[in-house]
């Protein structure tokens, strides 16, 4: 990406294509773009990259509303929260598609921006 002069627009932006990636299920790209480091906590507990990856290749995500983002800059991190709407289905099991707070830090390396860290609210 290029300047950070707007963290809250690149914070959105950086998410908006992270959930892009997932729901068109382009796992090459979903997997770039989570840092080997990641790590993410649910309401079903604490996963590791590879079982990130694994749920979210068992999720089918529909329609989705991102509302009330704001994103703060620390050097080459970005701690990014918003509430999330979104149809999603994971391994079967429809969640519920109540607006729940998300919180996504980005870390940037020579490769571009990564997160390395989720935490959902959304129920599991």
């Amino acid at each position: 990406m290029g300047s950070m002069q707007d963290p809250n627009a690149d914070g959105e932006a950086l998410y908006r294509e992270f959930v892009g990636a997932v729901a068109v299920k382009d796992w090459n790209a979903v997997d770039a773009m989570l840092a080997d480091d990641f790590q993410s906590v649910h309401s079903d507990g604490a996963r590791d990259k590879a079982k990130e990856m694994s749920m979210l290749k068992g999720e089918d995500v529909g329609d989705l509303t991102l509302t009330d983002f704001t994103s703060t800059r620390a050097g080459d991190t970005i701690v990014a929260t918003h509430w999330l709407s979104v149809e999603e289905t994971i391994n079967g099991s429809r969640l519920s598609t109540k607006s729940a707070p998300r919180l996504t830090v980005w870390r940037q390396g020579a490769g571009g921006w990564q997160i390395i860290a989720i935490a959902s609210l959304n129920p599991v």
